[in-house]
């Protein structure tokens, strides 16, 4: 256990230069997701801590090829935010659908991916997306992620 957890702070460490050069948030980095609900706020996103769950293309399913190694050595596409595809108003024409027509506008596409993920009941992946390694760990309460307004 000590092993791999020092193997991961020398990975994590090693990201930091040539993600830098990207202009990329690092893999350990905390993001911001901006929430489009009234009543609920963004969400504080850390990359370091879902690393267990999912390679990088679960999420970053556009990214073909994406691992924290391509990343670190500078070698992966710019990592377009969620919310370039899946725009944050619904009945938006450019936003995509799934296989059934459903809108996967910002709101429906994370509550797909990271509330059946933290519930341990993914039923439905992103087109091309990567394996989810293990899942049923996260919260599943709006206030558990999301700031209240």
């Amino acid at each position: 256990m000590k092993v791999k957890l020092l193997i991961a702070a020398c990975m994590l460490a090693a990201y930091s230069v040539s993600a830098a050069t990207q202009g990329q948030k690092l893999p350990g980095d905390d993001l911001v997701i901006p929430s489009v609900d009234e009543k609920w706020g963004p969400v504080k996103f850390t990359h370091q801590q879902h690393i267990p769950f999912s390679d990088c293309t679960y999420c970053h399913h556009t990214n073909k090829g994406l691992t924290l190694e391509t990343f670190n050595a500078g070698k992966s596409e710019k990592i377009p935010f969620c919310a370039d595809c899946h725009l944050r108003e619904e009945g938006n024409a450019k936003t995509p659908k799934n296989a059934d027509g459903e809108e996967l506008w910002s709101k429906e596409a994370y509550h797909v991916n990271c509330i059946d993920c933290h519930k341990g009941e993914i039923t439905k992946k992103p087109k091309d997306a990567g394996p989810v390694l293990k899942q049923g760990e996260g919260p599943t309460r709006c206030a558990a992620c999301h700031e209240v307004k």
